[in-house]
């Protein structure tokens, strides 16, 4: 049973479920349906008996029974014609990783022409099925799945939602938090209805904030909420439920839907980051341009405004490290973003089209901790056993489980002889540090190693050593935290020779920067932030990811340093901050701390 739920994904959907997402069609019964893993026939059995006659079922797995009516037809849903075509298509499609994809299905995505542009070996086998299923769709058909909701946030996934967005438009997204649906499995699951075709009307969002298990009763109420949605109500908070309308996503952005009232908050903390921008100089063809940091644009903004590569209207410009690219004429973007004003509609065409917030990848460098690839053989547990020459090889790093808001609690030594390049050198310069390794040696040859020949006695991958080492100052905080039991983030502020491994990610302040890296760590650790992180973060679960790239787009606040009284906030910030770090506490100034930020974010009340 677990190996056919690695390799095929199959969670079979209570009929409850089944039944409330057959009522969710707005087609007649003579449509023409088709369920692509009909599994044990229990959506089939709802069609049937709801009236549906024209159904068509694919079903991989021939060990499984069919418990309706309707025919099933056994074999690879992925290698059926593309040129059929459905006014319904309905179901529970596969959740499969790409390494746990059987071997023959892998082939045929490398090889086949039609997957080719489509699917990588960072897809998901959902993401085949979403695809096809898509392409099988009528013009005006519908698509209805229960899914995990991974799919929705994760950047490699980004392709697959821009194709959505690209054919059709989501009508309804249901999300579930994380209760029991299915016996087989705890995760965060959702229902989504998709049309094949450009609306703009808004989605009909639906979150059930509870982690019960799933009844009938709470799909009766997400029924009645979805028509009141359809009838006259914009937004609807009762009990663990919330409704409400909200516009199509677009470009392949995480789908993340955001309520009116958070949508404001965001928006205020992101338009005061983009006003606050301080005047920097890059050079475009040899010569000097002084503008706004928040002119200077990432790929990700050039592709939300549709000219990304478009080189008459922008130029690639370095600052402080790091590319960006300059606009340099006025242009009609093809698609405007949820978090942008709609720029069509302003007087004068364009006026602040190329401008975006300040964020923490303008001003710090950031990175994954270093990987040794089996943590436990080079932990030193007892450190008296090694010579003090061998102990100048030991590193110290700070570990995520030692993480608290400000501060950490203690270190871990870690052997370190990377620059060690022979065996024997190893062996007698450093016996008890080759004695201790020398037992772990045959899992260590067997560790991935990113396809390089390395020592068995280094580390894998010591990325951003150097950033550590060259910079005693940093900001540590765990690569993955769950916020929802928690409430809040940590980044803790490191001075000294101090590492990150794989558990824990970087933060360093540029120089070029005046503002303090204290009073960075102040606004990482503040309400405001987790408000930002919560829903605009990468999560899922209720985990937030704090690797490179959801990290870099977190707003940051720059001090106007020309007005006094920023510059006395900023060093109150840092004041406070320092006596957090000195009492080792996170709740002393905290209150203190969290009004200065709002104030300096527009949030007064």
């Amino acid at each position: 049973m677990m190996d056919k739920i690695k390799t095929r994904g199959q969670y079979f959907t209570p009929k409850t479920v089944a039944e409330f997402m057959v009522n969710l069609g707005n087609k007649d019964i003579t449509a023409k349906v088709l369920e692509p893993c009909a599994g044990k026939g229990i959506f089939l059995d709802v069609l049937w008996k709801t009236g549906f006659r024209n159904v068509m079922a694919y079903e991989i797995d021939t060990l499984l029974t069919n418990k309706s009516p309707i025919k099933v037809e056994y074999r690879d849903f992925l290698s059926t014609d593309i040129r059929e075509k459905f006014d319904v298509i309905i179901g529970n499609p596969p959740y499969v990783r790409w390494k746990n994809i059987p071997a023959e299905v892998h082939e045929k995505l490398r090889n086949v022409s039609y997957w080719q542009d489509k699917i990588n070996g960072l897809s998901d086998l959902l993401y085949a099925f979403i695809y096809l299923c898509i392409d099988k769709l009528k013009e005006n058909g519908e698509l209805i799945f229960i899914t995990p909701i991974f799919w929705t946030q994760t950047l490699h996934a980004g392709k697959l939602r821009q194709y959505m967005c690209e054919k059709g438009d989501l009508e309804v997204l249901i999300t579930f938090n994380e209760m029991r649906i299915f016996k087989e499995v705890s995760t965060s699951a959702l229902i989504f209805k998709y049309v094949k075709k450009k609306t703009e009307k808004p989605i009909k969002i639906v979150h059930v904030w509870s982690k019960d298990k799933l009844t009938k009763k709470t799909l009766d109420k997400v029924t009645e909420l979805l028509q009141r949605l359809e009838i006259c109500e914009d937004y609807i908070k009762e009990d663990y439920f919330e409704a409400y309308l909200h516009p199509q996503f677009r470009n392949g952005k995480p789908l993340k839907p955001i309520s009116p009232n958070i949508f404001t908050l965001l928006t205020t903390i992101e338009d005061t980051c983009r006003e606050f921008s301080p005047k920097i100089i890059v050079e475009i063809d040899n010569k000097p341009l002084n503008l706004p940091l928040s002119k200077l644009l990432e790929r990700e903004d050039l592709e939300d405004l549709g000219i990304y590569k478009n080189k008459k209207t922008c130029k690639q410009v370095r600052f402080a490290g790091k590319p960006y690219y300059v606009v340099l004429e006025r242009f009609e973007p093809e698609l405007t973003s949820f978090f942008e004003k709609d720029l069509t509609e302003i007087e004068g065409k364009l006026e602040n089209e190329t401008e975006r917030y300040v964020r923490l990848g303008d001003i710090a460098e950031i990175g994954n901790g270093m990987v040794s690839g089996l943590d436990k053989a080079f932990q030193v547990p007892n450190p008296d056993k090694f010579t003090e020459k061998e102990k100048e090889k030991f590193i110290f790093a700070i570990k995520a489980f030692s993480l608290e808001q400000y501060y950490f609690k203690n270190t871990t030594p870690y052997i370190f002889v990377n620059e060690v390049e022979n065996e024997e050198d190893l062996k007698r310069e450093y016996p008890n540090i080759y004695l201790h390794l020398l037992k772990f040696r045959e899992k260590l040859e067997n560790r991935y190693n990113y396809d390089r020949d390395i020592p068995w006695w280094h580390w894998v991958f010591p990325r951003n050593q150097k950033l550590m080492e060259n910079n005693h100052e940093k900001i540590f905080t765990p690569c993955k935290e769950r916020i929802d039991t928690k409430g809040y983030a940590r980044f803790v502020y490191v001075n000294g020779p101090y590492y990150a491994t794989q558990d824990v990610t970087v933060i360093v302040k540029k120089p070029y920067f005046k503002e303090d890296i204290k009073y960075l760590l102040a606004i990482l650790n503040s309400n405001v932030i987790f408000t930002w992180i919560k829903y605009k973060g990468l999560t899922r679960g209720g985990v937030v990811e704090f690797s490179e790239r959801p990290l870099s787009r977190i707003p940051i606040r720059l001090i106007d340093w020309g007005n006094p009284l920023e510059a006395d906030i900023h060093e109150r910030i840092v004041r406070l901050v320092e006596k957090n770090l000195q009492n080792r506490q996170t709740e002393l100034c905290k209150g203190n701390i969290e009004k200065y930020i709002r104030n300096l974010y527009g949030l007064t009340t």
